[in-house]
């Protein structure tokens, strides 16, 4: 039987023992080691799987140590039809978060036919899918943010950065959906972002605003 809950210090260094690069970046784990090419803090492109299968792998590995993963998750959207996301995430260190029930929700697609060299259509279904997916009512879970990953849109976040105007609204919309992103920046390791920068949760700093933001879905007017 596992417990109810982990220390995340003891979560830290189960991920540190067992960390692999995703795409050559140099471990979160460690202050010392940033390698050469980009800056702390850059996002790195996962674009070393070439196909949306080795992704969701090579991600959830790196995870695993953190959550419990649950996959293929189905449920049932308002309008009727039965949906079925890749991943759903619970974290390991649950007292941690403000909301200690809290799932995350993950749809993976592959990053050349999504991201390198997508048609508008690509993009925005991808989009609209994971917009479709925060409203779905997942068996065993409820309602639940849900992560794109990789960031959909071709761009090069940096936490020492501010994103352009447009891009920060857009980010800003989703957030209003429930819906964020799943992306890995150097330094830092796979991140949990919504509502623009605002990270909920990453490997080198564990829980963040998951700390102070409850992630539950809100209908109607929002303060």
């Amino acid at each position: 039987m596992e417990s109810a809950f982990e220390e995340t210090e003891v979560l830290r260094a189960r991920a540190a023992e067992a960390f692999a690069p995703l795409a050559g970046e140099p471990t979160p784990f460690d202050d010392k080691d940033w390698g050469t090419g980009h800056s702390y803090g850059q996002q790195v492109p996962l674009t070393e799987f070439l196909d949306e299968e080795t992704l969701t792998r090579g991600v959830l590995g790196r995870l695993e140590p953190w959550f419990r993963i649950h996959r293929e998750v189905v449920g049932k959207h308002p309008t009727g039809p039965t949906c079925r996301i890749d991943a759903v995430l619970t974290p390991r260190d649950a007292h941690r978060w403000k909301n200690p029930n809290v799932s995350l929700g993950v749809e993976f697609k592959a990053w050349y036919s999504h991201v390198a060299r997508p048609d508008r259509r690509d993009t925005t279904g991808w989009v609209a899918q994971a917009i479709d997916y925060a409203h779905v009512d997942w068996q065993g879970f409820g309602r639940m943010p849900v992560f794109m990953c990789p960031d959909p849109f071709k761009r090069h976040r940096s936490f020492n950065a501010d994103l352009p105007p447009v891009a920060n609204f857009v980010d800003g919309l989703l957030g209003q959906y429930n819906v964020g992103y799943l992306a890995l920046f150097r330094g830092v390791g796979l991140a949990l972002l919504m509502q623009g920068q605002h990270m909920i949760w990453s490997e080198r700093y564990g829980v963040s605003n998951g700390k102070r933001w409850s992630l539950r879905s809100k209908v109607g007017h929002r303060s």
